[in-house]
């Protein structure tokens, strides 16, 4: 058998721990610890490995190339997106020229080649044999049924809502109530691709600014949205001709603002069309619209106020559904048509931005405020909110935990499954972890 080395033969054995102890090209010893989880965003193949390099612990992103030169020649070297790669693996290390991030910081490289001591025809054979499966968290089995697990999940669950409340409490004690909760609900909109540019877009164009916009219209809201993100097409020497795009660039020429971002602080790669940046961009300037009579802030903790308890999630999601209006009804970016209708912002994104930016806001806001029946019943309402889509990290650790794909789990739970991975999987450290413990 005739067996060719490409990136997929290399990440089978990376992902499958085929060779644990290894070389860096600087001579220090490596042990693999835990390959990390496969990777779906641009900037690495592998999420959250964990080694150690001379017994020190280390957790990073892995880049796998067939060849060391190839770090240079796709021009990683100038991407800011790698710059979290802590370990560069490859087949063949044909370059002398250290792996440099885009922050000038160097990496280690690790060639395969050298320490696998199998033909590749008999790696070929042991992939094929062993499929896509991995292995699970060797504590789970200790727990006997699904519903003694779920009951772990709800407790950890509940510690990350504590934890986050935690966080809205310390950033209320230095920052306005208004800019800690658009912020929030900003990185929320992010989704896990563009969580860290839609928090320096608020950053950039806090709540304040925004909130001065005296007009009748969205025009304005959103030229300013999309040009301090640096998404309009003359931002992006693209030419769209239309009526629509023409009037918010009209608009941002006129406003005079030369401090933005650029469209590569985005990311649009391996992102679904309706979730890209401009379109949540959009959705951001219309929520706002949306509250510009009351302010975000007041609202926000009114619609909170006002859940009843037998409707409170849909109540809340209606409070942050955006359907699809004028020219985003059916434009997916600028000059991007589609066919059908779709929201700027469904019940799922919806459901996401309440239970990890306004219910955690609103119980640390009720308590710095003295509102206890708002602390509680924010508290409350995340307790028994309904389960959302699952997410990549979600499907991961039920696979980890050897949970049905299919169960279904309140918001809570799934809230719980990553607040594990984030204290415990990912560093591996399951000396602590709930699981291992058996804390239900």
């Amino acid at each position: 058998m005739n067996t060719k080395v490409t990136e997929r033969l290399i990440s089978h054995i990376w992902q499958h721990k085929l060779v644990a102890e290894l070389v860096t090209d600087s001579g220090d010893q490596l042990h693999v610890i835990h390959p990390g989880r496969s990777s779906t965003i641009p900037g690495c193949d592998f999420q959250d490995a964990v080694f150690t390099i001379n017994g020190k612990a280390t957790t990073g992103n892995v880049e796998l190339h067939v060849k060391s030169r190839q770090w240079q020649s796709h021009g990683h070297h100038r991407d800011p997106k790698y710059n979290n790669i802590a370990l560069h693996v490859v087949w063949w290390h044909d370059s002398q020229a250290p792996i440099l991030l885009q922050n000038g910081k160097t990496v280690p490289t690790v060639c395969l080649d050298c320490f696998l001591g199998s033909t590749l025809g008999e790696l070929e054979t042991q992939i094929n044999l062993s499929g896509n499966t991995l292995p699970c968290c060797p504590e789970v089995r200790r727990h006997a049924d699904t519903e003694s697990l779920k009951k772990l999940l709800t407790v950890a669950g509940m510690e990350r809502f504590v934890a986050k409340t935690g966080s809205f409490r310390m950033a209320l004690n230095e920052e306005a109530d208004g800019e800690v909760l658009y912020r929030g609900i900003a990185r929320a909109l992010g989704y896990t691709q563009n969580v860290e540019p839609c928090e320096e877009l608020a950053n950039k164009l806090p709540i304040g600014t925004l909130g001065k916009i005296q007009t009748k219209t969205d025009s304005v809201r959103q030229a300013l949205v999309l040009g301090t993100a640096g998404l309009l097409p003359s931002q992006r020497h693209r030419s769209v001709e239309d009526r629509e795009t023409n009037k918010l660039e009209t608009i941002w020429q006129s406003l005079g603002i030369t401090e933005t971002m650029k469209e590569s602080d985005w990311c649009f790669f391996r992102v679904r069309p309706d979730n890209f940046p401009t379109r949540r961009l959009i959705a951001l300037s219309y929520l706002l619209s949306r509250y510009h009579r009351t302010g975000l802030l007041r609202g926000i903790i009114q619609l909170v106020r006002k859940a009843s308890a037998r409707t409170e999630h849909l109540w809340l999601e209606g409070g942050f559904v955006i359907f699809g209006q004028g020219y985003w009804a059916k434009h997916l970016d600028f000059g991007m048509a589609m066919n059908r209708s779709s929201a700027l912002l469904g019940k799922e994104k919806a459901s996401a931005i309440i239970i990890n930016a306004v219910l955690p806001f609103a119980c640390a806001w009720g308590e710095l405020s003295s509102d206890l029946k708002l602390k509680r019943k924010a508290a409350e309402i995340y307790s028994r909110y309904p389960g959302a889509g699952d997410n990549e990290l979600i499907r991961y650790m039920k696979k980890q935990l050897m949970l049905n794909p299919e169960a279904r789990l309140s918001a809570c739970q799934q809230q719980g499954l990553i607040y594990i991975f984030k204290t415990c999987c990912r560093h591996r450290n399951c000396a602590a972890c709930p699981v291992a413990l058996n804390r239900c």
